[in-house]
């Protein structure tokens, strides 16, 4: 095979490629319809992320300050996944005292 003619098919070969991809592009945008702007439905919504159910006219505000600033949610949502803290043992807790100060290691001098 000649040098001129190996050139001419790798050209060709690399034309026909770029015309491929380029056809290939052309033909994955496809024009949006209604049907194609739907979200997909996956199940049942939880009606509380609608906002349509469970809404008071209370300013959030007063909510957090009738609750002391904590945000509960539901008890009825998964009642067996339910634990309880486990009750603090104040004997437990190691203190280590900062250096310089009674007990604290001598060796190191505070900044």
């Amino acid at each position: 095979m000649s040098p001129g003619r190996r050139d001419l098919l790798i050209a060709g070969a690399a034309l026909a490629v770029l015309v491929a991809s380029v056809e290939a592009a052309a033909a994955q945008t496809s024009p949006l319809s209604s049907e194609t702007l739907q979200p997909e439905r996956t199940g049942p919504q939880d009606p509380r992320s609608t906002g349509s159910v469970g809404r008071s006219s209370e300013p959030l505000s007063d909510k957090l300050n009738r609750s002391g600033g904590v945000i509960r949610p539901p008890a009825d949502i998964a009642p067996e996944m339910t634990v309880r803290p486990p009750d603090p043992d104040p004997g437990t807790t190691r203190v280590i005292p900062p250096p310089g100060s009674p007990g604290g290691d001598p060796t190191i001098e505070p900044k």
